[in-house]
């Protein structure tokens, strides 16, 4: 069934503060120019030179992202436990430096608290008090929204929660004049900020399967296809991409020959939110990779699976525009806010100060970086202006389309993230968080097999068991429920060599 929804204006956003954004120009045109050579269905790496996803990103760049891992697994296991209980005095999280932060307004609940002591064996975990709570900021909010969205000439347009409970800013764009609204009261801290309207960002030719950062249009390229998904029920395969690219019922091509006025036809849309700004593009072999290379080559990463995004975590994106433009991906783009109204977009900056996107980028894939050179989907790209960036987050249209996931060269409904935290001659220590993606999980079992002699000395938040090379760890009792998009962890010290072992089944199942 096709479901599409009116657009309405963006609002309401939440966010951290995280430092000045620059403002820069206007965007600079995009390229257009087709590449001497399709997109062929190549291994991950190119085979002229073997480089990587991990070999594009620059140094510095590439070693805070993948810093951020145990952050990101801390602040999923708080998250968690936040989301089973009703909102109370929570007001926001977020990746601080080194440490996840927890915000929260009055005395922490005894749930709440046992999750932010479990993530602190991953991850340091602060909690700091909030003036406000969340709930008390979006009441506040609702009348602010209603005046900013009034008139779109206005130099308003956009009221944003701060993730620290501090209060509210509006978010207001002085260009040529435009005269600023004049705000109710609210009883909360409300502030101005100057901050450029993002504007919408309208690879080339890929034969199936159809990875995400390949150009995509109806007849020339328009757009980027963010990940190839399936439905998780349905096993229904889709190319993921921005709505405002094309409308319903549409055919989608790649490779299209001005020409002979032909292309390969991909698919055609036959989902869209129009609030969200998605799209699904039916096919029937969705990849399992994105590329991340220039236009004229072939450097993939491979998808493992999804990732919540937090204010502070840092990303990438790989538009098909940007690819020409610059050989590689976009990244150390910073999450700053996640708007909580009717659009549900995130918006992150460009620490550089560079263009975040381009005309053509819209709808490519946003994702975090794995230590192996994997990739996890985050979102997809919406708007930019200079280093300002848009994008819808996975998890949103997960939501929208009947629970899809990117179709991973493993379909799994679990997902295993595990960080060596620490290592020394003779052992080392391990955080294992267990991410799950299928129906709620009311008593788990996680097993693997070490690739050598390691052997577990002590753990915490498990039940461990261990035959020669097998181990297997079962839940306690404060945390025998895994909920649907939620996760667990735990831990471990060890001797030997810290290798990561695979596969990992949880209840039997297969993980990534």
């Amino acid at each position: 069934m096709t479901q599409t929804w009116k657009a309405a204006p963006r609002s309401v956003v939440a966010g951290v503060l995280l430092g000045t954004t620059v403002l820069v120009g206007p965007l600079s045109a995009p390229s257009h120019a087709a590449p001497s050579q399709p997109f062929g269905t190549s291994a991950t790496a190119t085979p002229e030179n073997g480089r990587t996803l991990l070999d594009l990103i620059p140094a510095q760049t590439r070693d805070r992202m993948l810093a951020q891992t145990p952050l990101v697994d801390a602040a999923n296991v708080v998250r968690t436990a936040i989301d089973a209980g009703a909102p109370r005095g929570y007001a926001g999280i977020g990746l601080v430096d080194d440490h996840v932060t927890l915000w929260w307004k009055g005395t922490l609940p005894s749930d709440v608290a046992t999750a932010v002591t479990t993530a602190r064996r991953t991850a340091p975990v602060e909690v700091v008090g909030a003036t406000y709570s969340r709930t008390e900021l979006k009441k506040a909010a609702a009348k602010l929204a209603p005046v900013v969205d009034a008139d779109p000439n206005d130099a308003a347009h956009a009221v944003r929660l701060r993730t620290d409970g501090s209060g509210i800013e509006v978010a207001v764009d002085p260009k040529a004049g435009a005269k600023q609204p004049t705000l109710p009261t609210t009883g909360v801290s409300t502030r101005t900020v100057v901050r450029e309207r993002m504007v919408e960002r309208s690879r080339y030719n890929d034969s199936a399967p159809y990875d995400g950062g390949i150009g995509i249009g109806l007849t020339t390229y328009a757009c980027t296809a963010g990940f190839g998904v399936r439905n998780q029920t349905t096993n229904v395969g889709y190319l993921l991409t921005a709505e405002h690219c094309g409308p319903i019922g549409q055919p989608w091509h790649v490779g299209w020959n001005t020409n002979t006025n032909t292309g390969t036809l991909i698919g055609y849309s036959v989902a869209s939110n129009d609030d969200h700004d998605t799209m699904l593009v039916s096919t029937s072999s969705p990849g399992g990779h994105i590329y991340v290379g220039g236009q004229n080559d072939e450097v993939r990463a491979q998808v493992t699976g999804w990732t919540q995004v937090f204010p502070g975590q840092l990303l990438c994106q790989s538009g098909y525009t940007s690819a020409g433009e610059i050989g590689g991906p976009v990244c150390n783009l910073r999450v700053d806010f996640h708007y909580d109204d009717i659009e549900d977009l995130v918006e992150a900056t460009q620490l550089d100060g560079n263009e975040s996107a381009r005309g053509g980028d819209s709808g490519g894939p946003v994702y975090s970086v794995n230590a192996n050179g994997t990739v996890l989907a985050a979102g997809t790209t919406t708007r930019s202006a200079g280093p300002g960036f848009g994008f819808q987050d996975f998890a949103t249209a997960r939501d929208d389309y009947g629970d899809i996931r990117p179709a991973t060269t493993l379909a799994s409904t679990c997902r295993v993230s595990y960080v060596v935290t620490n290592s020394w001659n003779t052992g080392f220590n391990v955080s294992v968080t267990v991410y799950n993606d299928g129906p709620a999980v009311n008593g788990w079992s996680l097993g693997w097999t070490f690739p050598g002699s390691q052997l577990v000395q002590g753990h915490w938040n498990g039940v461990f068991q261990q035959t020669g090379a097998v181990v297997t760890v079962g839940n306690e009792t404060h945390n025998a429920s895994i909920p649907t998009n939620g996760a667990v962890s735990f831990g471990f010290t060890a001797s030997g060599s810290p290798i990561v072992p695979a596969p990992f089944k949880l209840n039997g199942t297969t993980c990534n």
